[in-house]
């Protein structure tokens, strides 16, 4: 799911994918702190969708100033660390997901 912004929420297509899936996760360039992950996860909260969320993003934390690449690299949102952090995702099977899981 691409969203072009976090509101409103196409509550549609996340139910839609939310119930066809073992886990969902989310990918923003935003601080996780009340981002678009958790606006995924309050949504689904409020319909008992039970369908575990992995939010990965910015931490919640003075980030220093820099070049994007080089804090990328520190905080492991690369495209290779990214594809580090998902594709485990992709291979364990619902019940071993880690729910809410920032990274």
């Amino acid at each position: 799911i691409n969203p072009r912004w976090i509101k409103p929420l196409d509550t549609g297509t996340l139910e839609f994918f939310a119930r066809s899936v073992q886990v969902l996760c989310t990918l923003e360039d935003h601080v996780l702190h009340n981002g678009f992950g958790c606006g995924v996860m309050e949504h689904l909260a409020t319909q008992r969708i039970t369908t575990p969320v992995v939010r990965i993003g910015w931490p919640d934390q003075f980030i220093e100033h820099g070049s994007i690449p080089v804090l990328r690299e520190k905080h492991g949102l690369t495209s290779d660390a990214l594809v580090e952090k998902v594709l485990p995702l992709l291979k364990k099977p619902a019940e071993k997901a880690r729910p809410n899981a920032a990274a």
